[in-house]
């Protein structure tokens, strides 16, 4: 393989079409898909599935894309450092944020990113901390933030701020209980909606649960939040969530959040970063900034119930 054709391939997972590849390329698409099967050849590995729209990478083609982005800027900047030119952040970055963060990060760190660094095209995934782990491993993703929990020896965590949980309820079940504390115990016995045991959240509560020695009410398992909250409002249950994720219901006086006491429930954020392959420059800077960003929104108070 040649770097001209893992440039070229990139272009084809990120368009999901040789078609459009090769209009972009100014390349003749027999010559484009030519190469596809010269790579697939040297591999041994099937890259790329046909469908009636274009094409989808198979995981394999995945991984090289990612690992391909990497060698495309790493030369990129070698380029730039040898002929002494800008060294100003550029490139593409792909972060994997969890849905309770994505609500509260997205849209900051997309509107910072274009402000700062406006030759970064940065792209965010949602997903649980487990498949972000997994899109990290596989590099298809450069960097993951996700809830502490998940292990592996590939992989680097950075602690960046601890949520605290709150018991949520609809307000017109317990309007005149809100903010007023509950004990855990009371908490985790109550009829509960929850997202599914994969979720990091779930896993979570069925630890503290099992250290208590009570058997959980688990009445829905729902893994869509708004449709989580939907049916706390109706109030089917209740269920346990960072304060961030309910704050919009809460000041429209439809949810009230009560504190969690005697044993107060928490999970740690952490910045994931693969260490089964070199970091570049951009990925780096790009994590130095995303920590800077998180502890200023906490700190602000649009994050709350939180310490860094």
């Amino acid at each position: 393989m040649d770097f001209r054709q893992l440039r070229n391939f990139v272009q084809i997972v990120e368009l999901n079409s040789i078609t459009a590849a090769a209009e972009r390329l100014n390349i003749a698409q027999p010559a484009l898909s030519r190469q596809v099967k010269a790579l697939e050849s040297e591999l041994n590995v099937r890259l790329l599935r046909r469908h009636g729209r274009g094409v989808m990478p198979t995981e394999e083609g995945l991984r090289l894309a990612g690992r391909a982005r990497n060698i495309i800027e790493d030369v990129d900047e070698l380029a730039g450092d040898i002929s002494g030119g800008q060294k100003t952040l550029s490139g593409m970055l792909t972060l994997g944020l969890p849905p309770t963060v994505s609500a509260v990060l997205a849209y900051h760190l997309i509107e910072r990113t274009l402000q700062d660094y406006p030759d970064v095209k940065l792209r965010i995934v949602s997903g649980f901390s487990g498949h972000i782990q997994d899109w990290l491993l596989r590099g298809t993703i450069d960097l993951g933030v996700a809830y502490e929990g998940q292990k592996s020896p590939s992989i680097k965590s950075q602690p960046i701020i601890r949520e605290r949980l709150f018991m949520i309820q609809s307000a017109s079940g317990a309007k005149e209980q809100a903010e007023t504390p509950i004990s855990v115990q009371e908490a985790l016995a109550q009829p509960l909606i929850l997202p599914n045991p994969e979720h990091g959240l779930r896993g979570r509560i069925d630890t503290i649960a099992r250290q208590q020695g009570i058997e959980l009410n688990v009445v829905l398992e729902i893994d869509i939040l708004p449709t989580m909250l939907a049916f706390v409002e109706r109030g089917l249950g209740g269920t346990i969530l960072p304060l961030v994720s309910v704050i919009d219901e809460i000041r429209a006086g439809r949810l009230v959040a009560r504190p969690i006491v005697e044993q107060p429930i928490d999970r740690t954020l952490v910045l994931m970063t693969p260490l089964n392959r070199p970091a570049s420059r951009l990925t780096n800077s790009f994590a130095e900034f995303l920590i800077v960003e998180v502890h200023g929104i906490a700190t602000s108070g649009e994050w709350p119930a939180t310490t860094l």
